[in-house]
């Protein structure tokens, strides 16, 4: 099992923009992520807010290359809340 812990500025508590999940995927995600075996990817505490606008973003070469129901197999996600966390998994659809 792959831990992919996120990195963001500590001011930063809502992210929001397609264009911004598709790069801190490319940036953070991308060259760390194995489709092989489970990932969890780790959303800091001080993030209170995830807009569907970054999850579709950040998501969207997960699901190109595994599919839905591969993410839901092979794709763990942890934030701050379990409301954060059922809240980025509803904006994948």
């Amino acid at each position: 099992m792959k831990k992919i812990e996120l990195k963001f500025e500590k001011s930063d508590t809502r992210l929001a923009g397609f264009p911004y999940g598709r790069a801190v995927y490319d940036q953070q995600v991308k060259n760390n992520i194995d489709y092989n075996s489970e990932t969890t990817i780790v959303f800091p505490v001080q993030i209170e807010k995830v807009a569907s606008s970054f999850v579709q973003g950040f998501f969207a070469d997960i699901i190109k290359k595994i599919g839905y129901a591969g993410l839901e197999r092979q794709i763990k996600i942890v934030a701050g809340t379990p409301e954060l966390v059922n809240s980025i998994k509803k904006n994948i659809y």
